[in-house]
């Protein structure tokens, strides 16, 4: 027992630093699982807990063997900080999803490696800094994304219709008149059958026409099956 408490009152500081990494983290998460993203409370937390283990044990280890500058044996934690970020990209990369010209996730992966971040830094026993970077990500999270900014937004149209690409033509002229632009296209055609298929990358803009563009499309006979994401 009396082992177990001078084990605690001497690593007291570094169980201090992984609590606050904890906490942080958490704050984080709560935040992206709020709004329903891969990388919840629980990913967050064992992010930014990891990356202070990471510094928390180097240190540990460097106060412990008394390694100088002059030791032999070199433990830098810049090196286990930097070792920290460049594995935390490998999960990031993992949330981010891309199908046709449409990605998501990039913003998760980026509050994951912030989150990492906050852990290295936690870890350093840098407390007021991190928290600090917490509240400023909890901010661009949070605040930022409920200011009223307004881009152009993206869709993905497909087309079925039994034919020749005369249709397509037609279409392709009446969303530019209504101010949508094609970005990409792929477009399928079974000689045989005549089966054509279209799929449509289309940039909208900021109004809101886009169901106004597809009510007319599926009120259009002319085509067998008309989808819209």
């Amino acid at each position: 027992m009396e082992h177990f408490l001078e084990l605690a009152a001497h690593d007291g500081v570094f169980v201090l630093r992984l609590l606050v990494a904890m906490l942080l983290g958490g704050l984080v998460g709560m935040e992206r699982q709020s709004r329903g993203r891969e990388a919840g409370l629980r990913t967050n937390i064992l992010v930014c807990l990891g990356s202070a283990a990471v510094i928390v044990a180097f240190q540990k280890l460097s106060s412990e063997f008394s390694m100088d500058a002059d030791s032999v044996i070199r433990m830098d934690p810049a090196r286990a900080a930097a070792g920290v970020i460049t594995g935390i990209g490998f999960l990031g990369a993992g949330t981010i999803v891309k199908s046709h010209d449409f990605v998501r996730g990039l913003t998760t992966a980026a509050s994951i490696w912030a989150v990492a971040a906050i852990g290295v830094t936690v870890g350093l026993g840098e407390y007021l800094i991190a928290s600090v970077v917490t509240l400023l990500v909890l901010v661009a999270l949070y605040v930022l994304h409920r200011l009223p900014f307004r881009g152009d937004r993206y869709a993905s149209l497909e087309l079925k219709w039994t034919g020749d690409f005369n249709l397509l033509a037609d279409v392709i002229a009446q969303l530019e008149e209504q101010g949508a632009k094609i970005k990409n296209r792929s477009v399928i055609r079974q000689p045989k059958t005549e089966n054509c298929e279209a799929t449509l990358v289309l940039r909208l803009g900021k109004n809101e026409s886009d169901m106004e563009i597809f009510g007319r499309l599926q009120a259009d006979v002319r085509f067998d099956e008309v989808g819209w994401n």
